[in-house]
């Protein structure tokens, strides 16, 4: 992961919450290599292979993946997203943000991302999956009941 040094950076902070892929318990967790610098939480498909266990990140066309809003300001900081249309084999991309910095300051995980280049997890979703989400991955705001549409990059709440 990279981290940004700009005045007032707010990347997304996510965290697999209860992602089947993640806890070993069904599907698959791959390695994306990225093509352009993308925060945690966006979602992808294989694209072209590159090497063992490595593929090029194709991002996920709109109105493929839905989900609801179960939780707003939940124990980890973000927003609980429960996903309920998956159109595919979707992955999300998640890498843990570990600061080389001793300041505390600099280990805020908004000031972090995945830059192009970079090798990052994707984790395979499943209908019931849930992650969480700051506000910064949300277009609109986030209230529980809300359903959310991933388009471009973002959650978008209807």
């Amino acid at each position: 992961m990279a981290i940004d040094f700009s005045k007032n950076a707010t990347h997304v902070v996510a965290f697999p919450s209860k992602v089947a892929s993640a806890m070993g318990q069904y599907g698959h967790v791959i390695n994306f290599v990225m093509n352009a610098n993308v925060d945690n939480s966006v979602l992808g498909t294989k694209g072209t292979y590159v090497s063992f266990d490595q593929y090029n990140r194709v991002e996920v066309a709109d109105n493929k993946v839905e989900g609801v809003i179960r939780e707003i300001n939940n124990s980890e900081g973000g927003n609980y997203v429960e996903f309920t249309k998956l159109d595919g084999q979707i992955f999300f991309v998640y890498n843990t943000p570990k600061s080389p910095y001793p300041e505390v300051e600099l280990r805020d995980e908004a000031l972090f991302y995945n830059a192009s280049g970079d090798v990052t997890q994707g984790m395979e979703l499943h209908l019931g999956d849930l992650v969480s989400l700051s506000d910064a991955a949300f277009t609109g705001t986030p209230a529980v009941g809300k359903t959310v549409k991933y388009s471009a990059g973002k959650y978008v709440v209807q």
